[in-house]
């Protein structure tokens, strides 16, 4: 624990990479990618407000998260990648030019600053209902009602942080003209045209950015398909050498 940050590291001699999980989920969710990169150390931690990471996020803000990033940094060149909300953070760390950090892999960050956005609820949405409607959408009905009632309420709880997170991503987080290494842009063929506009422009801006689209992909891609996330972080390493 580092400030009451959950980091977990897997020590290996093969090249490094820090994951940097979305909203609603936690460390454990990028175990299966994990498992895909038998050779590479691996670093990933519960952002604060999920898994086993101190909850105070909201008092702590996004800049908090931008610091528990830094935390979690190793003192060795690494490959960032984020998911979705994750995905911003780690573009937002990657625009300070951190020297750690050599190349950024973002599968799916939004944009959520561009009108063509989705806007956060209002302030009169119940967090619980919104954070059981993202569920369903992100896991489908059938999956939601399987899981138990201890399950879906300790997703509902998480609501309040998933909500405010929501909010925080319409103001800009990152400039990927700012970025300097590498970018990996990954979308899914099976994600929504927002999606994929996100993805366009993000690696259009970047000096550095690679789009890529991986066939037959959704959204939750780093849990139904973990060995196609696992070779888009492995194409990080073809312009560096770590």
């Amino acid at each position: 624990m580092f400030d009451g940050l959950a980091v977990y590291e897997t020590e290996r001699d093969g090249p490094c990479v820090v994951f940097v999980h979305g909203a609603m989920d936690r460390a454990a969710g990028m175990i299966r990618i994990a498992r895909c990169l038998p050779t590479w150390n691996i670093i990933r931690y519960d952002r604060r407000g999920y898994g086993r990471s101190e909850a105070d996020a909201i008092e702590r803000g996004f800049d908090g998260q931008i610091q528990d990033l830094k935390a979690a940094l190793p003192d060795r060149p690494c490959v960032l990648f984020g998911h979705s909300y994750g995905g911003v953070i780690a573009m937002a760390l990657g625009s300070m030019k951190p020297p750690e950090v050599v190349a950024i892999v973002s599968y799916e960050a939004p944009r959520a600053w561009e009108k063509w956005w989705p806007k956060a609820p209002d302030e009169e949405t119940n967090p619980g209902d919104a954070a059981e409607y993202f569920m369903r959408n992100l896991v489908g009905n059938s999956k939601w009602l399987s899981m138990t009632p201890r399950a879906r309420e300790q997703y509902r709880r998480q609501g309040e942080l998933m909500v405010q997170e929501l909010r925080w991503q319409e103001t800009r987080r990152y400039d990927a003209s700012q970025i300097k290494v590498p970018l990996i842009v990954g979308v899914g063929s099976e994600s929504n045209e927002r999606a994929h506009m996100a993805a366009r422009l993000t690696a259009a801006e970047a000096s550095k950015g690679t789009l890529q689209k991986i066939e037959g992909l959704g959204h939750g891609a780093p849990q139904t398909h973990p060995k196609q996330i696992a070779h888009l972080i492995k194409s990080a390493l073809n312009p560096i050498n770590l």
